[in-house]
């Protein structure tokens, strides 16, 4: 007991110990010879608060939550819970947390929440057998995301097995979510195969976008295929773009035939044709160009010769201006000479494209 007592009153000195040094270079009076901690004014508010908590024989975890709740600077609370969690030693986590889950404040979440984090990146399945015992609150939820997130970088399965086999309920479709956007930055296919979990919604959709974003980035030829098999015709239209995007760095000729040919026009394939020319032209602006130039005369060649001239123009603004000269007469040379001129005049610089062969 006197151990726990020492330890705790160690951890409220760390946790004061800048507070207190702010305040050490002031009066330690006022001008009527009152004692300073008398006026509310004249110490931080978290030692005032943690003076209270003592004067009521209130508990050691109870001050520590105090003293940082009553910290408004975010940057000083911030560095106040930090200094807390590396006082916790490794054996004390459960009692620590233990204590903390008793507690249903702003701050004791904010605390409990970053030990559980170091205990499941130290020991995932302890901390999440802590966690699932937990009465359903804002603690428990903080817990079981952060218990998902640490064992996803260290046991993928494992934490998959575990969040599986958790009651069917919203817990486990945010900790399924939570899983899988872990997993998608490493194993995509395993993040959609989560995915395919849950019901759907619109946050489980959007899961699917991302993680199918993640596997054309490193296998077009694979996850495009899979996003044209989806049923729902929504859907699908958005995983098809998002396979298309993803893969225009590395193959912009194929992404952008993957756009136009599996893309019905409108919104979703004028958002995917600008963002596939947006990535196409950092490295192959005239090969993109030449697509434009062949694409309908739509909106969204518009928007994407828009996007093209402007990055061009600031790579090689005298190629640009070759390649618009060398146009025939019409929109779409009228719509770059515009886009080109803009794209000058942000720059600072003046160039002229000369009239086409046979005059405007």
């Amino acid at each position: 007991m006197k151990t726990n007592i020492a330890l705790g009153l160690v951890m409220v000195c760390l946790v004061l110990a800048p507070v207190l040094r702010r305040v050490g270079d002031r009066p330690q009076s006022l001008p009527d010879g009152r004692p300073a901690l008398a006026e509310s004014h004249s110490v931080p508010k978290a030692a005032l608060a943690a003076l209270r908590i003592t004067q009521h024989g209130q508990s050691l975890h109870a001050l520590l939550v105090g003293a940082i709740e009553a910290e408004t600077d975010p940057d000083r609370r911030n560095e106040a819970i930090e200094r807390v969690v590396e006082s916790v030693s490794d054996g004390g986590l459960p009692a620590t947390l233990d204590s903390l889950s008793r507690d249903a404040g702003d701050g004791a979440v904010e605390l409990g929440q970053r030990l559980v984090r170091r205990w499941a990146e130290k020991n995932a399945s302890a901390a999440a057998a802590w966690a699932s015992q937990l009465p359903e609150g804002a603690l428990r939820r903080a817990a079981l995301e952060q218990v998902t997130i640490a064992w996803a970088n260290t046991d993928l399965p494992a934490a998959a097995g575990w969040v599986l086999a958790l009651p069917a309920d919203d817990e486990k479709q945010a900790a399924t979510l939570d899983l899988a956007y872990e997993a998608a930055r490493a194993e995509p296919v395993a993040a959609l195969e989560l995915a395919g979990t849950l019901p759907p919604t619109p946050e489980r959709d959007d899961l699917l976008v991302h993680a199918l974003s993640q596997w054309s980035g490193t296998d077009p030829s694979a996850a495009a295929p899979w996003a044209g098999k989806v049923l729902d015709p929504v859907l699908q239209q958005r995983l098809v773009a998002a396979a298309a995007v993803a893969s225009a760095e590395q193959d912009g000729a194929g992404a952008a035939t993957l756009a136009a040919s599996a893309l019905d026009a409108g919104d979703e394939q004028g958002r995917a044709v600008v963002s596939i020319v947006q990535r196409w032209a950092q490295n192959s602006p005239q090969a993109a160009a030449s697509w434009v130039s062949a694409f309908p005369d739509t909106p969204s060649r518009d928007a994407a010769l828009q996007n093209l001239l402007t990055i061009w123009t600031a790579q090689n603004a005298q190629q640009a201006g070759n390649w618009l000269r060398d146009l025939p007469a019409g929109p779409l040379r009228d719509a770059g000479v515009s886009a080109y001129d803009q794209a000058l005049a942000e720059s600072g610089r003046t160039l002229t494209v000369a009239a086409p062969a046979g005059g405007m």
